[in-house]
């Protein structure tokens, strides 16, 4: 095994013998576990391990068991009735030798078990792997599958049950968006990468000129900050290309089963797309209609949700297969107000290019990489929801619905019409990831079994000294000291010390590259001290990661244009839509920048507590 291979192995075998565990995993496990790594390589921790933790997530939605691939089982009793309300007493069942213990416990309704078995076999299953060409072919047909897929709303026949939520959904949006005008937005360009592969120091100085842009979003209005600004850089309008807005697919980590698709919008489109999104999550969360059930700046309200309908039942989760390839652009037309599907289509890539040079029209009303897409999705969503209870189940009118992105909680009884209504307009229910029956329910990151958070920590890089690294497992660290408590999990913080080679500082402020734990004797022991005596206060020397900024541009109009839309984002307590590149640039002087590809490591005096 490589130096990375072994790492990851001794992370997993010290997390194993983690006191919570101890009673499920015994050294046999740990034996065959690292057989397998040097047998089988990096393939057994990405693909191969997962797959006991979604059996057992299977199993919790399905209430079947079936044995993973690629495990040997032997045939064991389980008592299932007591934690899945059913009347059986005891079924055998086959399932692996590898950590039998604690599958057992899981199956048996024991949460710390679950929780042993979920963190044991998910913990490499988001690891930032290479992914070969086959692998990434695939990926790129069922994006051309899905989208070829999508149905048309002048396909439903006139009458029917479908048509019927279509109609429904269409006034419920109407009623949300009556008083919400597109194209009074603040724009302001993302932090991304685009189609056209503008750098973030040239989004503000260059222009394409897109038609069909321009007649809702007029240029000189919305891309000048005044006529003297637009007299002056006339010379941009005059020079820019003439085109068709066209995205950009390319392919981004996701976790071990492939790559995540994304398109990369032009910058001009994505300019708009901002502005229109930050307009309906600032609409949606504070419309009396939709306030406090469709959110986008807080989790914890699915996740608390999520967390009582394991415990009581009381709740459902669904989870929903390619959601946002699967909302058509034929649902939008029909379902939004005529002035919101103006503005929608106007900043919307009609078609994108394929790493291979082909090209795809678009059905879908826009993949992930477009702005609009998140919040368009979410009140989709929402509204089939509540137009399907309105619809099948009139008495219970006014029931909430919560929806954070793709993530939807509600009653438990209203599982089947709602799954029912989403899949009438075209999108497809994920059974085997949805839950509304026994003790397990998941929303928003947040997994939870009879109360008890049993969402594993995951690893995404592996370790080394590099900026990225170092950040990145800070952050692993403090996930750990979260979920299992700081002193339990001192030898994993240690042995992580040791492969970045750097002790992180110990502080409860929130600084980068540190550990959330109280300021102990640690800091003295590794770092330099002073006290600073303008501030009257004692300071370390840490690390930190930077970006290097660099003066990319002289102050001229651009540069007022760009600080003016970046200007309410200095104060971040006051503005919950954060845009992260305009939260940096807004503190930035004029034509100065961050190179978001310099990430480094530089120290620095700070204040530990």
């Amino acid at each position: 095994m490589n130096g990375s291979l072994k790492s990851l192995c001794l992370l997993w075998t010290n997390l194993a013998q983690n006191q919570r565990y101890g009673p499920y995993i015994n050294s046999r496990d740990i034996t065959t576990f690292n057989e397998r790594v040097a047998k089988e390589g990096i393939t057994f921790l990405t693909t191969t391990l997962p797959k006991i933790g979604k059996a057992l997530d299977r199993f919790h939605s399905t209430s079947e068991w079936t044995l993973p691939v690629g495990f040997k089982g032997h045939l064991v009793p389980i008592h299932f009735g007591a934690k899945l309300g059913s009347t059986s007493d005891f079924s055998v069942v086959s399932i692996p030798v590898f950590c039998g213990v604690a599958i057992k416990g899981a199956l048996e309704g024991d949460s710390i078990a679950v929780d042993c078995v979920r963190q044991l076999s998910y913990i490499f299953y988001k690891l930032e792997v290479e992914y070969d060409q086959e692998l990434v072919s695939e990926f790129l047909a069922s994006f051309r599958k899905v989208d070829a897929e999508l149905f048309s709303v002048d396909d439903m026949p006139l009458g029917s049950c479908q048509m019927a939520i279509v109609n429904n959904m269409r006034r419920i949006i109407s009623r949300v968006l009556c008083n919400t005008d597109p194209t009074n937005i603040r724009p302001c360009h993302g932090s991304g990468a685009t189609a056209c592969r503008t750098k973030n120091w040239d989004k503000w100085h260059e222009l394409r000129y897109f038609p069909k842009l321009d007649a809702t979003f007029p240029y000189p209005d919305y891309f000048f900050y005044s006529s003297s600004h637009l007299v002056d850089d006339l010379k941009l309008l005059e020079v820019s290309e003439y085109s068709d807005p066209q995205a950009r697919v390319c392919l981004v980590p996701k976790d071990s089963r492939g790559p995540r698709v994304i398109s990369c919008e032009p910058a001009e489109l994505m300019y708009i797309q901002q502005g229109i999104m930050g307009s309906l999550y600032e609409t949606l969360e504070t419309h009396p209609t939709t306030r406090g059930q469709i959110n986008f700046t807080d989790q914890g309200i699915n996740r608390e949700l999520a967390r009582l309908g394991s415990l009581f039942g009381g709740h459902a989760t669904i989870d929903l297969s390619e959601a946002s390839d699967r909302v058509s652009l034929s649902l939008i037309r029909q379902v939004f107000p005529p002035n919101w599907v103006e503005a929608l289509e106007a900043c919307r890539s009609e078609s994108t290019i394929l790493p291979d040079g082909s090209i795809v029209k678009l059905n879908k009303f826009a993949p992930m990489g477009s702005s609009c897409c998140f919040p368009v999705e979410a009140l989709v969503f929402w509204a089939c929801a509540q137009a399907t209870i309105q619809i099948q189940k009139p008495r219970e009118t006014g029931t909430k619905v919560f929806v954070y992105g793709d993530d939807i909680v509600f009653e438990t009884h209203l599982y089947e019409t709602i799954t029912m209504g989403l899949e009438s307009v075209g999108l497809i229910v994920n059974r085997d990831k949805s839950y509304f029956k026994g003790p397990f329910r998941e929303s928003c990151g947040g997994d939870f079994h009879n109360g008890m958070d049993v969402t594993p920590v995951r690893v995404r890089k592996t370790f080394d000294s590099s900026a990225t690294s170092l950040s990145s497992s800070a952050d692993l660290c403090n996930l750990l000291i979260t979920k299992f408590g700081y002193d339990t999990v001192v030898p994993i913080l240690d042995f992580i010390q040791d492969e970045v080679q750097y002790v992180y500082p110990r502080t409860e402020e929130k600084l980068p590259v540190s550990l959330r734990v109280p300021s102990r004797a640690i800091n003295d022991a590794h770092f330099k001290k002073r006290f600073n005596i303008p501030l009257q206060r004692s300071e370390y020397r840490i690390l930190t990661t930077s970006h290097h900024i660099r003066q990319r541009r002289p102050s001229n109009w651009g540069e007022l244009l760009r600080k003016e839309l970046t200007r309410k984002y200095r104060e971040r307590v006051q503005e919950p839509y954060q845009n992260p590149l305009a939260i940096v640039d807004s503190v930035l002087e004029p034509g100065e920048y961050a190179d978001p590809h310099s990430v480094h490591t530089k120290w620095v005096w700070a204040w530990l507590g």
